[in-house]
């Protein structure tokens, strides 16, 4: 007996057609697909975009992040549900205090060494490493170094705006 032969998948669906009526005529057209548009910021636009950090000036953040891809003004890119950027903390006293949110979260470490707590185990990660934070795991980072710690962060959901940052303000280095 011969196995089954996999089936190509079926197309997708072209959108459904709208109707519409003009001077008591009834029309229907088909709408076009949606597609995202693709998005490349140069480094010079990325320098000249603003840092941002918490409002609070008692808390122990000592970071900054420029926003790159959010669909949350002011930045307003059209990245539908993915939102990224880049986040620094300087030599010696740079750090994000425990802190948890809905989301997952993806670091990936562009320069300097820092310390990234994770659910209370601590990760030591320098240039080049990743770091996946699932959704409500309470995480942290330290910058005891002599060089800026730098990362890429990603976030899936549309907007810098829809986290929700928990802080815990208990200290961990």
């Amino acid at each position: 007996m011969d196995a089954p032969q996999p089936q190509p998948a079926s197309p997708q669906a072209p959108n459904p057609p709208s109707t519409s009526f003009s001077n008591s005529t009834l029309s229907t057209t088909t709408a076009p697909a949606q597609k995202p548009e693709p998005i490349v910021l140069k480094p010079e636009t990325i320098c000249s975009l603003p840092a941002e950090s918490f409002p609070d000036s008692n808390s122990t953040n000592n970071l900054t992040w420029r926003t790159l891809l959010s669909t949350s003004p002011p930045h307003l890119t059209p990245s539908s549900n993915m939102c990224a950027g880049l986040a620094s903390c300087p030599p010696h006293t740079g750090q994000l205090s425990l802190h948890r949110h809905t989301q997952a979260e993806i670091y990936y470490i562009t320069s300097g060494r820092g310390i990234v707590n994770i659910e209370g185990f601590q990760h030591e990660v320098s240039a080049g490493s990743v770091l996946f934070i699932p959704g409500d795991a309470e995480h942290g980072v330290v910058n005891r170094g002599e060089e800026t710690l730098e990362w890429f962060y990603v976030f899936p959901t549309a907007g810098f705006g829809d986290i929700v940052y928990r802080f815990s303000g208990e200290e961990w280095w």
